[in-house]
């Protein structure tokens, strides 16, 4: 009985330990959760990076349905809000109004020369566009 006693005080002590600790990481999940706006916790700066920074996986889905079946792209860049596209197409000055036209893109210019080269089967592009994001921040 006397060490079913001793064992029992022990995990009852383990058990209000883990229980303390639990209660300390609710609070601090809260705190992150419902603090003041001005606050920047890990967690709120994560949820505000995914919603202000285009899903890379869209951007390509939303750029394979913009460019036209004659239009091969051989280098894809994106660097934070910025889309880099360089490849070969029929008709390069068309892909600046195709990417425009999209809400996912603003500001698409070429960021080098159009090229065209006796091996190439159109003109070699180098257009750039800002990417906007597609969910708002909600803060």
């Amino acid at each position: 009985m006397s060490a079913a006693a001793v064992v029992g005080f022990r995990l009852a002590g383990e058990q209000e330990e883990l229980t303390r600790r639990i209660a300390e990481r609710r609070m601090a999940l809260r705190a992150g959760r419902d603090g003041p706006a001005q606050v920047a916790t890990p967690l709120r700066l994560l949820e505000r990076r995914k919603h202000q920074t285009a899903s890379s996986v869209i951007v390509l889905e939303v750029l394979s349905q913009i460019l036209p079946d004659h239009t091969y792209v051989t280098e894809l860049r994106i660097e934070g809000d910025k889309l880099r596209v360089i490849g070969v197409t029929r008709d390069a000055p068309a892909l600046i109004r195709l990417i425009e036209q999209s809400p996912h893109f603003t500001r698409a210019t070429f960021f080098a020369p159009t090229t065209r080269a006796p091996s190439d089967p159109g003109e070699r592009f180098h257009i750039e566009a800002q990417i906007e994001p597609v969910f708002a921040y909600r803060s």
